[in-house]
């Protein structure tokens, strides 16, 4: 095989690699990023309450959410109920997210089991609440009450101050994953020849 023709293929391979690397869940953050994470509240939620959050979708397509989690008590029986709402209020999916899986204190991404559509531009809603716990345990959901309100938070079904700590994902090629990891990989490139050539 011609040297040339070697290199052609070994280009190709890294730049297809990278695309297919590039395909992420770009996460869009609802609440105001700039406030102080150390300032967010943990609204507590057991059986017979909920949360919800409104957003508008700047995407063609949401795949799922994350949101800041936090578990008091020890057990891991129960679930997380999450429902995704359009804007006049009619469900779109529903589903659940096992108690297990919960990273405590951290962000937790729940990934929809369909995606959902054409839904650049338009306003929706994302409803949490929580089944199965054990007596004396509750599910809190972090929310930010300082910072640029966006969306229409409610615990429930009363409005409240504040914005939910959440991020809605979209699956998709990301520009700017792939350039840089394009230009980690030419880098490498680039460095280990110049040691080669300095050692060899």
């Amino acid at each position: 095989m011609k040297k040339w023709m070697k290199y052609v293929i070994e280009c190709v391979l890294v730049v297809s690699i990278c695309f297919i690397y590039a395909h992420i869940d770009k996460a869009h953050n609802v609440y105001d990023t700039k406030t102080d994470n150390s300032s967010y509240i943990p609204v507590s939620i057991i059986s017979d309450s909920y949360v919800s959050q409104s957003f508008k979708c700047t995407e063609n397509s949401i795949d799922g959410v994350s949101l800041k989690l936090v578990l008091s008590g020890d057990s891991k029986a129960g679930e997380l109920n999450y429902q995704l709402l359009d804007e006049s209020g009619c469900e779109l999916l529903s589903g659940i997210y096992p108690i297990a899986e919960i990273k405590s204190g951290r962000i937790n991404k729940i990934k929809f089991d369909k995606k959902i559509e054409n839904t650049e531009d338009n306003l929706y809603t994302v409803s949490i609440g929580v089944t199965g716990l054990e007596e004396n345990e509750s599910l809190g959901i972090y929310y930010d009450s300082l910072g640029e309100r966006t969306g229409n938070l409610k615990v429930n079904g009363e409005n409240t101050e504040g914005t939910l700590i959440l991020r809605w994902l979209t699956h998709r090629f990301d520009v700017e994953t792939f350039i840089v990891t394009l230009g980690f990989v030419v880098y490498f490139v680039v460095f280990f020849k110049i040691l080669y050539k300095l050692f060899s």
